[in-house]
């Protein structure tokens, strides 16, 4: 059996995500243990199957990251909604932290005519129309080019000297366990740092990632001041969260309570377009 058919065969095998024995695979492709071994170590590293003890292997049914271009596909109205509420707590004059990801990446078109200036991590932002009074300041750092992202140390260097009005940030999950999450350690630090160094901080996240955890923690969800698409259990645990469901219903729920009281503002409700 050729190698793409003996692959494939693995696959299917396992696509009911129940495990499957390595002899029972010898048995059905009629390769060598061996090889079919090398099958296995192949797909592994590929991503799409995970080995287990004694023997057996299944399909890798963990969340993974997208790429940037696949994300920007999905829930777009739920994220434009989201992109358009966040824009509406910019206030003129402000300096602020856009992270990554493609909601935050929406805010771009919904900043015209505000004079801000923005520093960000995020590199698709490059490829956005800049309004006439915006200045945009691109970070530092190990270059991502599927999620459209830099981090890394330098970029963690370069947050720890600057300080923002507000910052706004992407995740991959949030849960009343687990907090704000993302996939990447890297990636978690980076947010942490942008949020501790702001006056006020929001989490750009629809509702299709609530209940979901990823790898790594980036903030604790009582910290957190959410702005999403639809309401959910899981905002009870949040700091604030606003729920923008669409361009004429904007329901605000729990205003912040500030972190010193010198310096955070609560989240303003956008203006009616």
């Amino acid at each position: 059996m050729q190698l793409f058919l003996r692959q494939q065969l693995i696959l299917d095998k396992v696509r009911d995500g129940n495990p499957v024995h390595i002899d029972e695979l010898v048995a059905e492709t009629g390769a060598s243990p061996s090889t079919v071994r090398r099958d296995i170590r192949a797909l592994e590293e590929s991503g799409r199957i995970v080995s287990l003890r004694g023997g057996a292997v299944r399909l890798d049914d963990r969340p993974t990251e997208l790429p940037a271009a696949a994300k920007s596909l999905i829930n777009q109205a739920e994220k434009a909604a989201i992109a358009r509420v966040a824009a509406e707590n910019v206030c003129d004059g402000e300096t602020i932290y856009l992270d990554s990801g493609t909601t935050a990446t929406r805010m771009m078109q919904f900043l015209h005519g505000t004079r801000v200036h923005i520093v960000t991590s995020n590199t698709q932002i490059l490829s956005s129309p800049l309004g006439s009074k915006m200045t945009v300041t691109l970070l530092g750092g190990a270059y991502f080019p599927e999620i459209g992202s830099v981090a890394g140390s330098m970029t963690d260097r370069m947050l720890n000297e600057l300080y923002f009005d507000k910052a706004f940030l992407g995740a991959n999950g949030i849960s009343k366990a687990a907090g704000v999450t993302t996939f990447d350690v890297r990636e978690a630090t980076k947010k942490r740092l942008a949020h501790e160094h702001s006056r006020e901080s929001f989490v750009l996240i629809d509702s299709s990632k609530f209940d979901k955890v990823t790898l790594c923690r980036s903030l604790d969800l009582a910290e957190a001041n959410i702005i999403t698409d639809a309401y959910g259990e899981v905002l009870e645990s949040a700091r604030s969260y606003i729920v923008a469901t669409s361009q004429e219903d904007l329901t605000r729920v729990r205003p912040a309570t500030p972190r010193s009281p010198a310096a955070v503002r609560s989240p303003r409700p956008g203006s009616r377009r």
